[in-house]
């Protein structure tokens, strides 16, 4: 749970950097459009490693291995698939990330009212 407030708080101070890297005002619109965009950023490649470790393209992977396999020079046993290959969690991005666009339809309510 810390490392999931602590990845959150890193994005804030990210998104917060950002706004006033591109010579914005700070404005919630402004900390809105920066946050939607980190948000879907970690939402995006969050689900993305979920796929890809659930073994969903280990079957293509082995399939295209079998059809070129004589351009091949390792064996099949040595390389890994896809699932295997990826060493962490998609947890902490897909969290980080639904929180991030959380925040930040609260400011969108509070901006349009």
């Amino acid at each position: 749970m810390k490392k999931i407030f602590f990845f959150t708080f890193i994005i804030q101070i990210l998104i917060f950097v950002t706004i006033f890297l591109r010579t914005e005002d700070l404005s919630l619109l402004s900390y809105i459009n920066n946050s939607f965009v980190y948000g879907g950023i970690l939402l995006f490649f969050g689900l993305w490693v979920f796929v890809v470790r659930t073994g969903v393209f280990d079957i293509f992977t082995a399939s295209m291995r079998k059809a070129f396999k004589l351009k091949s020079t390792l064996e099949e046993d040595e390389m890994r698939s896809p699932s295997e290959a990826l060493g962490f969690s998609s947890a902490p991005l897909l969290i980080t990330g639904t929180i991030t666009l959380l925040v930040m339809v609260i400011c969108l309510v509070i901006y349009s009212i």
